[in-house]
């Protein structure tokens, strides 16, 4: 198989001969894709759909000024529309598992415990232009009144070792996480391990792990009722079955009577009454203050896997939301400017990509320094690449933060404008209206 993304040379690097044309074009060719001799082919067009993104998602024309107007921005917005969703999807695939090809092969990247491969799983969203077709399929938040909001997206995202983003799944505002996260599953193979918030912790998610001999770890959701031992009530959907230590427990959770939306109507037939999970409770020191926390597993080896082990590494989910922010906030990804429903995939497909690329050059810099990937910096590797003047064993290197604790505050003032409580077409008649108020006393 072909690699898309190139290896670095030298410790040098340009950011469009990271991606491959002529692997891109063989993709092509394997689904079955063909193409006239352009200006813009399958690769060149991706090159620059790759590069667009790595500069912030700029223009269409900046572009074509970039590639020194061989094309116009319409050209190139054709040539985006015409490659296939598919090639998009395959290069994405590729590109993770040089991600994670490379993270296995750095000895200080803690992409493991114990022999399995560590995954990450949560939920977010984007903000979408404000197209006719966008906002059919994706919708509104329901407190934003018609023609005054953004249609916005749901975003799930699975990660792995080395950071690598493996699958993006983007879907209407109001899908719940737990709708696709069994279509993620997928990219994991027997063994592994996947952590999640507390929404991926419910019966029918813990059983979908157990039947692919896939495991998880996650918060106990907060809706349910923990009792500890043999004499304590578990309720009708809890059995306990041995203590294993101190708040340490095999308990067997019951199949709930109603069928979860997500789940088909096979799946929940065919599933059994009762499943065995490992539940347990510990303090931890989280940003300088002790929390209680309760953990839901299918790890019920208790001398293999320790409870203060998984509590420990229950701290690693964390992650995630540093991956997301990276995507979103230091990347652009929370605004995308396709205008259709397959533009809008293709748009956070190439960010996953751009990321991926973002994270193979971290995994060199890492590797040439001697330090562990998560304290490479991601914005300098992201800068690093945009300019492509530095060499690899320059980009920094964060000093280490443990407990770093920091307010979830913003402290630039936004402008005094008012906020849109009307469509832009009655504003503007009222606007007009008044205008035309002011000429008819002046006259």
């Amino acid at each position: 198989m072909a690699s898309v993304a190139q290896p670095l040379a030298s410790g040098k690097f340009q950011a469009l001969g990271l991606l491959d044309k002529q692997a891109i074009e063989q993709i092509c060719k394997e689904q079955g894709y063909q193409w006239k001799e352009v200006k813009l082919p399958p690769g060149k067009t991706l090159q620059c759909f790759g590069w667009q993104v790595l500069m912030g998602n700029v223009p269409l024309d900046a572009v074509a000024h970039h590639q020194q107007m061989q094309f116009s921005g319409a050209a190139f917005c054709m040539a985006r529309q015409r490659l296939p969703l598919e090639v998009m999807q395959e290069v994405s695939r590729r590109v993770a598992r040089q991600v994670m090809s490379s993270a296995g092969a750095n000895p200080k990247d803690d992409g493991c415990y114990k022999g399995k491969r560590v995954f990450r799983i949560d939920g977010s969203s984007a903000s979408l232009p404000d197209a006719p077709e966008v906002r059919r399929h994706f919708g509104c938040s329901g407190i934003q009144k018609p023609g005054c909001g953004y249609p916005t997206m749901h975003l799930l995202l699975l990660t792995g070792p080395g950071g690598a983003a493996l699958q993006g799944i983007c879907s209407p505002l109001r899908t719940g996480d737990m709708t696709h996260a069994s279509q993620t599953h997928g990219q994991l193979r027997p063994g592994d391990l996947l952590l999640g918030d507390r929404q991926f912790g419910g019966w029918g998610h813990l059983h979908q792990l157990l039947s692919q001999q896939l495991d998880g770890l996650f918060p106990a959701h907060h809706s349910r009722t923990i009792g500890w031992g043999s004499k304590a009530d578990h309720g009708p959907n809890r059995r306990f079955v041995r203590s294993l230590g101190w708040y340490d427990q095999l308990v067997e959770y019951r199949k709930p009577q109603n069928r979860p939306k997500w789940m088909s109507k096979e799946q929940f037939k065919e599933a059994p009454q009762w499943i065995l999970v490992r539940e347990i409770r510990r303090q931890v020191w989280i940003g300088g203050v002790r929390r209680m926390v309760m953990l839901v597993t299918t790890l019920t080896d208790h001398r293999t896997y320790p409870a203060k082990e998984l509590a420990k590494l229950m701290g690693q989910r964390w992650a995630i939301e540093v991956d997301l922010r990276s995507l979103k906030t230091t990347m652009g990804m929370e605004q995308l400017r396709c205008l259709s429903v397959e533009g809008v995939k293709k748009e956070l497909l190439m960010y996953l990509i751009i990321y991926n690329l973002v994270r193979l050059l971290m995994l060199e810099a890492a590797q040439r320094q001697g330090v562990a990937p998560a304290r490479v910096s991601f914005a300098d590797a992201l800068a690093c690449l945009r300019f492509g003047n530095e060499q690899v064993v320059d980009i920094q290197v964060n000093p280490l933060r443990e407990d770093r604790i920091e307010p979830r505050v913003v402290k630039r003032r936004r402008k005094p404008f008012a906020v849109m409580s009307k469509p832009r077409k009655q504003l503007r008649e009222m606007l007009l209206d008044t205008r035309r108020k002011n000429a008819s006393r002046l006259a």
